[in-house]
């Protein structure tokens, strides 16, 4: 008899079929089937660890998130420059780890508004974990307070420009935008902060 499979490698591969699937054919045309399928489990299996496949991507989409964000969070925090480059190492961060992954990266950010209200408040709830992010750099620079509006403003420049580039299927060149959010970032900082 084959060892069991862990429950985290088990809810790991529905994730991840999860993104592929949607990636591939869209959410809307995703079906607990394929899902079960893609990650070679019963449905039985998935409905243990999922209620539903609006679920599934949510905590999909969460995951991959709370990746994203950690790994920025923490390459700011290993450079000991000064505000500005830490702003530019969670943007720099952000653009190359969304690049790494195509699929996860279109489910991020075009596939989640498919998924209803629950979706469109936890997108909302990962913006502000960005904004919070970059204003506690900037003030812990010493600096004026960043206001939420104009760091949430400033973070929507950089997933619409993002948006445009993964819809055009040039998800791996997404690190060259931070040659155009770097000035966008300078230019609102400077002026927001009386330089």
């Amino acid at each position: 008899m084959p060892p069991a499979v862990p429950a985290t490698e088990i809810r790991a591969r529905i994730l991840g079929a999860m993104a592929r699937l949607a990636a591939d054919k869209g959410y809307a045309a995703v079906t607990i089937d394929d899902l079960a399928r893609a990650a070679r489990i019963s449905k039985r299996t998935f409905y243990a660890h999922f209620a539903d496949k609006e679920r599934c991507l949510l905590a999909a989409y969460e995951a991959a998130a709370s990746s994203v964000y950690d790994a920025a969070e923490r390459a700011a925090a290993q450079d000991g420059g000064n505000w500005r480059r830490q702003v530019d190492t969670v943007i720099a961060t952000y653009l190359m780890a969304l690049a790494a992954q195509p699929e996860m990266t279109r489910l991020f950010l075009i596939e989640i508004q498919a998924a209803g209200a629950a979706a469109l408040e936890l997108h909302l709830a990962v913006d502000l974990r960005y904004a919070a992010l970059l204003r506690r750099i900037v003030r812990r620079g010493g600096r004026r307070t960043l206001p939420q509006p104009m760091a949430i403003a400033l973070l929507g420049a950089v997933n619409e420009l993002v948006l445009h580039e993964v819809a055009n299927d040039r998800t791996t060149r997404l690190p060259r935008l931070l040659g155009t959010v770097r000035p966008l970032f300078d230019a609102a900082l400077g002026r927001n902060l009386g330089m």
